[in-house]
């Protein structure tokens, strides 16, 4: 692993399930027989309904596996990862990695691109990461400090790229990654709250509302990734509120997310 990631440890379903629901965790490694009996319908069950976060199966070449795989691959299961066969540091490595991409994020970064180019390098590449995981900056300070610059030097920038604030961009990512859990059947609107670090869920509500337009219990069957990138998109660009909706920038409620490290099966 590299040094910045955080690992958790679920030793059992009912744990692992909590986990997902309140972690921002970038990936899940389990095994379905971990507790000692093969569970495929749980597995199946937790995948279906968290299809937002990637699974890897990590299990042996036995033949009452192959079996399970089959049909937790049918439900979404994203990859596999073969005990004592293809499970190296490097080739797991590179696994991890490429499931955890959020294919979502490079439609909205594609989309801003025109106004990251105008950024220092180093800048830009921190808010990209602030958009994939918003738990680690609930401020524009943490923006700030994370590009080696002060927040006076970050508003410059800002303003230089005709982006709005940089503490409408902490909202704004927020607000990204909450409407990809809120897709997920398994999430409720306090899960998505505790997940991105808000200190309440109404906030959270209030946020969405803001920069989507909806409130949070229908953004599921209402606004489809296109619309929301487009909103996004205006959220971070304009200076000017959408939606009609009134919410400054500066709204307490984000606290630090922070993880005990410890070896385990799932991974921000």
């Amino acid at each position: 692993m590299e040094p910045q990631d955080e690992l958790c440890v679920a030793d059992s379903w009912q744990m692992l399930e909590q986990m997902i629901r309140l972690e921002p965790l970038s990936v899940v490694v389990f095994n379905p027989a971990a507790d000692g009996t093969m569970d495929v319908g749980r597995a199946c069950k937790m995948i279906r309904r968290f299809s937002s976060i990637p699974f890897v199966a990590y299990v042996p070449l036995d033949a009452p596996f192959a079996r399970g795989i089959a049909h937790m691959s049918n439900d979404g299961l994203q990859d596999l990862v073969v005990l004592r066969a293809n499970d190296s540091p490097v080739r797991f490595r590179e696994i991890l990695t490429r499931v955890s991409s959020i294919q979502e994020l490079a439609t909205v970064v594609d989309a801003l691109r025109p106004l990251f180019a105008q950024l220092p390098s180093t800048l830009s590449q921190v808010l990209i990461d602030a958009l994939r995981q918003p738990h680690m900056y609930a401020s524009a300070e943490a923006i700030a400090a994370a590009a080696g610059m002060t927040v006076s030097a970050l508003y410059r920038n800002f303003r230089s790229a005709r982006l709005n604030s940089p503490k409408s961009f902490v909202v704004g990512a927020h607000v990204f990654r909450g409407y990809l859990y809120l897709k997920d059947i398994g999430f409720s609107i306090r899960d998505v709250a505790a997940k991105l670090g808000y200190t309440h869920p109404r906030i959270f509500a209030h946020q969405i509302e803001c920069v989507l337009g909806e409130r949070p219990s229908r953004i599921r069957h209402s606004i489809e990734m296109d619309e929301a990138v487009q909103r996004l998109v205006a959220w971070f660009g304009s200076h000017e509120r959408t939606n009609g909706v009134s919410c400054p920038a500066e709204v307490p409620g984000f606290v630090s997310h922070t993880v005990d490290r410890t070896a385990g099966v799932a991974m921000r």
